[in-house]
């Protein structure tokens, strides 16, 4: 049996990539930096959605290649679903072409182009790693099972899931694949990870008399920012003046969510902050963090708030109570309750004691298991298994 003493070499698959800015793909970036940092070989290849994108540049060192899908057809209706199955074709060509520079697919999302990979990865006889982004109503199996990203996706689905290992990043994902019939050998549990070097914790806890709270991610229905903002409603009614709610990030739902804001009468305490490359500053500069999501994988966003010491407050919903434990590294609300996410606010605004004992434990949690260096050491260590794999069927 050859025994490979190279590091593997590793091909990214991301459906959406920059500039699109999402839990995703800031994921595969970051990453794909952390693999190459180490000397693994490591490429993004993904969409070409965007006008004015290149076809090939390189961002963070790491070499991007996107492929034509007509720029989603340039938002033409009927045409969108057309640009889909175009990436589908110009992937699997794009995958089978390049398959001598390349030892392992590592496929971020499972949607319609997983399918296009575990297909060429089993044709060239490459391992095919798989990692689902969400669970509970924006689960990437159901997302699949009922055509919500691409016309005839189910059809797709036995064979996307035929991939040699899946992700899970919470226990949610785990019981839905294996209810789809994924043996435990093939998943694997693996959460994200959040770089803690040059990451420096909150000195202290003590606030003005303004509260900062900050909400960093997409703005899309999923995330449940109404409920955010009915709480901050209760809390001004009750002490006018006394929270400040920033926003932080884009997306779709953005002119909805400003004018639930000025229905409500918020226009003087919520701010929407818009995009940042990077959200170091909004946190730094905020006394809690609030993830009121409905759905969720396992958010970026709260592990580098907890990263930077903040006490939290999430729904509880999977990947949110994955990380956080009620009372212990933060607090956990009822989803969709926003009577309960006010009283929430309010104990971590009102004691001291309170936001520094939670933000020190949500420190200390991320230490221990999100290490972004541990989860790298661990994704290095699954390559390495798969590759080894092959090699002994050779």
């Amino acid at each position: 049996m050859a025994v490979n003493t190279q590091p593997p070499r590793v091909v990214m698959v991301v459906r959406l990539f920059h500039p699109w800015v999402g839990g995703t793909e800031r994921q595969a970036q970051t990453l794909a930096r952390s693999l190459a940092e180490r000397g693994i070989p490591v490429r993004i290849v993904t969409g070409w959605w965007f006008r004015g994108t290149k076809h090939r540049e390189v961002i963070d060192d790491i070499p991007v290649f996107r492929h034509q899908t007509l720029w989603e057809c340039f938002g033409v209706r009927g045409l969108r679903t057309l640009g889909g199955y175009i990436y589908m074709g110009s992937l699997a060509w794009h995958l089978w072409r390049s398959r001598r520079s390349y030892d392992v697919i590592h496929v971020h999302g499972m949607n319609y182009h997983s399918a296009v990979a575990v297909r060429v990865g089993h044709l060239c006889r490459r391992p095919t790693i798989t990692k689902l982004a969400n669970s509970g109503e924006a689960s990437d199996v159901n997302k699949m099972r009922l055509d919500r990203q691409l016309r005839g996706a189910r059809f797709l689905l036995p064979e996307a899931l035929r991939s040699d290992r899946f992700v899970a990043l919470n226990e949610a994902v785990v019981t839905e694949l294996q209810t789809v019939g994924v043996p435990d050998r093939r998943i694997v549990s693996l959460p994200n990870g959040v770089a803690l070097e040059g990451v420096t914790p909150k000195p202290n806890y003590a606030i003005g008399p303004v509260a900062r709270a900050v909400f960093v991610g997409r703005l899309h229905p999923q995330k449940g920012l109404e409920t955010l903002l009915d709480a901050v409603q209760l809390v001004h009614r009750r002490s006018p003046g006394r929270l400040r709610v920033s926003l932080v990030g884009e997306g779709p739902h953005r002119d909805a969510l400003e004018a639930h804001v000025r229905r409500l009468g918020l226009e003087a305490c919520v701010e929407l902050v818009g995009q940042q490359e990077a959200a170091d500053e909004s946190l730094q500069e905020t006394d809690l963090f609030v993830l009121p999501s409905l759905a969720e994988g396992l958010s970026n966003a709260l592990l580098e708030a907890m990263a930077h010491g903040l006490p939290v407050v999430v729904s509880n919903i999977p990947g949110n109570v994955d990380v956080v434990d009620d009372d212990v590294n933060g607090l956990v609300f009822p989803v969709g309750d926003p009577l309960a996410l006010a009283g929430c606010i309010e104990r971590i605004i009102d004691d001291e004691g309170t936001r520094s004992r939670l933000g020190q434990a949500a420190r200390a949690t991320v230490e221990t298991d999100y290490d972004l260096d541990l989860v790298v050491d661990s994704y290095v260590r699954l390559y390495e298994e798969l590759t080894a794999e092959v090699m002994s069927h050779a």
